[in-house]
């Protein structure tokens, strides 16, 4: 198997983000979706501090913040190309999502679910393919099996699943169950492109 050269991971890295991106703005706020990980609690915190405290916040400075710890920790026990790689991603990601326009495509919920959530899969299997990662819990998940040896990944079903119970408290309870289906296709999607 051939290792791809750093112009082609860079390139799918932020084909990554440029999908991710425009995926947030064009279904994942139409719908107010909650996605897993780091993302949907970045997209958590600004609809609580808009609706709850009238501040609007930038998705890149919370997402840059939430990521610093389990970036660091990456970089020094992980491999700092790897961490470069997805630092390149959370970046572009957050940067793009503040500056693209938002557009609707449709406003219904499931469609929203279904698409993003495959487009999200698409998304992450790029990044992925380019041995990088979308970021957040994907660093603590990826620590803690390659240098503890403890599979945490049911760890991050329960930090995702804790998210969706806050979200359904404060937003209502249908915007977190569609949540529950853009996660599942996501990983599905991922599941049969990535390998």
């Amino acid at each position: 198997m051939h290792k791809k050269s750093d112009a082609q991971r860079v390139a799918l890295v932020l084909m990554g983000a440029l999908i991710m991106a425009l995926n947030i703005k064009i279904f994942v706020r139409a719908g107010d979706m909650f996605p897993g990980g780091f993302t949907g609690l970045t997209l958590l915190i600004q609809r609580t501090a808009s609706q709850y405290f009238h501040l609007e916040l930038p998705y890149t400075a919370i997402n840059l913040l939430l990521n610093a710890v389990p970036a660091a920790v990456s970089f020094r026990y992980i491999g700092k190309r790897f961490t470069l790689y997805s630092g390149l991603m959370i970046v572009a990601t957050s940067l793009l999502t503040d500056l693209l326009p938002s557009l609707e495509i449709t406003s219904d919920p499931l469609l929203i679910g279904v698409f993003g959530g495959i487009i999200n899969g698409c998304a992450i299997s790029l990044c992925l393919s380019a041995n990088a990662t979308s970021g957040g819990t994907d660093f603590i998940a990826i620590y803690f099996s390659e240098k503890k040896g403890v599979d945490t990944w049911n760890y991050v079903l329960a930090g995702n699943v804790a998210m969706l119970v806050v979200a359904g408290l404060l937003f209502g309870w249908e915007k977190s169950l569609y949540s529950i289906i853009f996660q599942f296709l996501s990983t599905q999607v991922l599941h049969a492109l990535y390998k």
